[in-house]
């Protein structure tokens, strides 16, 4: 089965415009890859299974001097089972996180461990928050309307995650 929400990113994608499999990769790079990754050969695998599913279908088109491209593109049934999905609400949003994992089973490594793990992992988030803010800073005017409001729950999410680990840690020495 493929793999659900990385199988819509897709079709989300091709949505907008037939693409080819490095123009996918791109675009979910430059969109998506805020919240998801994939990898080239995931990307690839599931273009095929989604193709078996006939939610894609894919194009040779001839080039000179170069071998075939082939591009990609959502098919009716696509539509329709992208639009179905947007149309039903998250019922069991799962949070699968290692940063949650680690912090579970933290106190395993003792107590001075774990608080300098918490520091360098508030160091991290400072550090990622703020490249999302020069983005957002940065791109914010020429960045599509959903993308920024994306960038601001990212930077939203930083900001409660380095809050609640200032609050784990003063915790642990109570």
């Amino acid at each position: 089965m493929v793999k659900v929400s990385t199988k819509y990113a897709i079709l989300g994608l091709l949505s907008r415009r037939p693409m080819h499999g490095y123009e996918i990769k791109k675009e979910f790079e430059k969109s998506v890859s805020y919240i998801w990754s994939i990898n080239v050969g995931q990307l690839y695998t599931l273009l095929r299974k989604m193709e078996s599913e006939q939610v894609v279908a894919k194009k040779e088109m001839p080039q000179d001097n170069a071998r075939d491209k082939i591009v990609y593109e959502i098919t009716d049934a696509g539509k329709g089972e992208l639009k179905k999905w947007l149309s039903t609400p998250v019922l069991n949003r799962q949070t699968k996180d290692e940063f949650y994992l680690k912090m579970m089973f933290l106190e395993q490594v003792g107590k001075e461990k774990a608080t300098m793990y918490i520091d360098e992992q508030i160091e991290v988030m400072e550090k990622q928050c703020e490249t999302f803010k020069a983005m957002k800073e940065d791109h914010g005017e020429s960045m599509e309307k959903f993308m920024s409001l994306l960038l601001e729950a990212s930077i939203m999410h930083f900001e409660v995650d380095i809050k609640w680990l200032k609050m784990f840690k003063e915790r642990m020495d109570a």
